[in-house]
Parts: C-alpha cells; structure tokens; sequence
C-alpha cells in the first residue's frame, strides 16, 4: 500500500487496459471493464476500486493536452493526475474504511463486554448455588479456582457500577 504515483499512470496507460483500480489489497493493477473514477466495482477477484479510465486520459476532458502528438502521456500530467487521484480518491475511500472498520470494531467490543458480563453474573450464580464454594463451582463449571474468583470479582464490580448509575 502506497499512494499513486505518475510512474504508475504511464505504466497504465501504456498496457492499453481500461481502467487502473486500487484492489482490497491495496495493489494497483491494470483491468478491462466499465467503471467511473472512484467508483467500487467486482471483478472475479473481488472489489476494487476504480481510480482512472483509459477513455478519460485519451478523451482529454480531465486534463487537455495530456498527450503528446505521438499519443504518450506527459509524466508531468502523469503526477498531477496521481496527485488529485490520491487526493480525491485514495484518501477518502480509505479513511471511510478505517472508519467503518473502527465502529465495527467497537461493535464487536461492546458485545465482548456485555458477553464477558453475562459470563461472569452466570459463574457468580452456580458459586451462589455451590454455597459460595469457588472452589466446588470451579470444578462443576471445568474451571480453576483462580478464574472463578476473577470471573466473580468482575461480576460484582459491574453490579456496583449497574447499581450506582
């Protein structure tokens, strides 16, 4: 994973493919097909993210006179392309994934918590019915004593904490 480069804008348009796209592995690489910039499309590979078009550098809408009267591509034009593609593209697409990813995330922690605590309250309940015998519950529940008074510790501090707010 790294930003575009000019390099990588000539290297694309050289191979006469249709569209440079940013795969899940953060790979660039070089694909026929219809897509429109910054747009995510599948392919039998997977999605991946289309950051340019063939057609858009030989139509010259997006930057006139890119090409030279022998048809290459200007490496000047080339970064400025690879800039505003970084900029406009890259950047933001993966910043919404790193912020999807953080709220996935911290979904999947909040239900570990509420999971941990259901835990911990059912441990506390079989010792209650051990007669406060940890050790006995451990034994029932196929756990060492040492976990059991850790898992019936945490159950009465979030009790406190239930009971407080």
């Amino acid at each position: 994973m790294r930003p575009i480069t000019g390099t990588d804008i000539i290297d694309f348009y050289n191979t006469c493919y249709d569209l440079l796209v940013l795969t899940a592995d953060g790979k660039f690489d070089h694909i026929d097909g219809q897509g429109s910039a910054y747009e995510f499309i599948a392919t039998d590979n997977g999605e991946v993210q289309v950051l340019l078009g063939r057609s858009t550098v030989k139509a010259g809408d997006w930057f006139p006179d890119a090409l030279t009267d022998d048809g290459d591509l200007l490496p000047a034009v080339a970064e400025d392309m690879a800039a505003v593609i970084n900029d406009d593209g890259i950047l933001p697409s993966r910043a919404l994934k790193a912020t999807h990813a953080g709220k996935e995330w911290k979904k999947a922690d909040e239900a570990a918590k509420r999971l941990a605590a259901q835990r911990a309250a059912a441990v506390a309940e079989v010792v209650a019915y051990c007669g406060g015998n940890q050790s006995k519950a451990g034994r029932v529940l196929g756990l060492d004593q040492s976990t059991v008074n850790k898992l019936v510790t945490k159950h009465r501090r979030v009790a406190d904490v239930a009971t407080e707010v």
